[in-house]
């Protein structure tokens, strides 16, 4: 019986791993939150959308603005890398580079300006292509194979 548990984890392996962890800290002074994506392959990432390419599921984060008794305030959608000032300019934050970790800051009082804010349910959605892979020390082109995931977390405006 263990010699068949372990023939089954070798043909349909494990896909448990995510591939790009998705973290998000919130200030409440300056009422930002800052977006941690950390590559955890040796794969560079593309986010969607690329230019002149429409597509169904982007990479994107929302604000869902609420008060205190769940009513919806305000909302407003964003491609993940939207207003971000890089001072080393790789694509505006477009790509994730191996083993590497990007950071997006994004104040939320720029979307909604409401003195009952109670709570933000923020919401990010990444949809990227592997476009290469590092080998031996050097990036080579991988075929453009997707990737996707979810997450979501609720803060506290206070």
């Amino acid at each position: 019986m263990k010699h068949f548990w372990y023939l089954i984890c070798i043909i349909f392996p494990l896909h448990g791993a995510a591939q790009i962890n998705i973290r998000i800290d919130y200030d409440n002074t300056s009422k930002e939150i800052t977006l941690f994506l950390k590559n955890e392959t040796n794969k560079v990432f593309k986010f969607i959308p690329t230019e002149r390419i429409v597509y169904e599921y982007v990479s994107s984060i929302s604000f869902l603005y609420k008060d205190k008794n769940g009513n919806i305030l305000c909302s407003r959608e964003r491609l993940i890398y939207d207003d971000q000032h890089y001072y080393y300019n790789i694509g505006k934050g477009q790509y994730l580079a191996p083993y590497e970790e990007n950071r997006y800051i994004h104040k939320l009082t720029k979307w909604c300006q409401n003195n009952n804010i109670y709570a933000v349910d923020i919401s990010v959605k990444i949809d990227a292509r592997i476009i290469a892979k590092k080998e031996h020390g050097k990036i080579v082109k991988d075929e453009e194979k997707g990737y996707k995931t979810e997450f979501k977390k609720s803060i506290l405006w206070e």
